[in-house]
């Protein structure tokens, strides 16, 4: 399998993602009940994440079809989700809560096809199951990981000093795609 250097930047910037949201993800309904929710409110949350990024990926397909640069967009979903980690560490309603979800299901709906497009882009017809396997393999062993680190630093520190963290280093990644030569991506 041969991945080529647009490649390796991809994979390992939306496995900092990837890792970014894995370190929270599991234990979402714990956090919803720390700020008063329940665990039906919990997956009330998270379902409204889900069905607009579900509904906005459908409807900005199109128009992201016209975006020249779509690694932009790429970014774009990268810093809304900075945002998003930013509003988790200083979250006081359950309302901001949902805000937030939705947020969030904007920022899935900008990024994700933005990331598979641009990704495709520099795939290969006889190499793309093990360039597309290789981001997936890559990416499952970033989440389970960062699951396993999301426990120690949660227990030792707390959602908001991770919710922080999570925020800087997806700005980070936003910022390092921003800045790239397009001819890169």
């Amino acid at each position: 399998m041969h991945l080529n250097r647009s490649l390796r930047i991809l994979i390992t910037l939306n496995t900092g993602m990837t890792f970014v949201i894995g370190v929270f993800a599991p234990f979402y309904a714990v956090y919803v009940q720390k700020i008063g929710g329940d665990i039906a409110f919990a997956g009330l949350a998270w379902a409204v994440m889900q069905i607009v990024s579900g509904v906005l990926t459908i409807f900005f397909t199109r128009w992201s079809l016209r975006v020249k640069e779509q690694e932009l967009l790429l970014a774009f979903g990268y810093l809304l989700r900075a945002t998003v980690f930013l509003s988790y560490a200083f979250m006081t309603s359950m309302e901001q809560l949902i805000f937030t979800q939705v947020v969030w299901g904007i920022a899935a709906a900008i990024g994700v096809p933005a990331f598979d497009a641009v990704y495709s882009a520099h795939t290969t017809t006889n190499e793309s199951i093990g360039q597309w396997g290789g981001w997936e393999g890559v990416a499952g062993i970033a989440a389970g990981v960062a699951a396993l680190l999301g426990g120690f630093v949660i227990q030792a520190f707390g959602f908001q000093p991770m919710f922080l963290a999570m925020s800087v280093i997806a700005f980070l990644l936003a910022v390092y795609i921003w800045q790239l030569p397009r001819e890169i991506l």
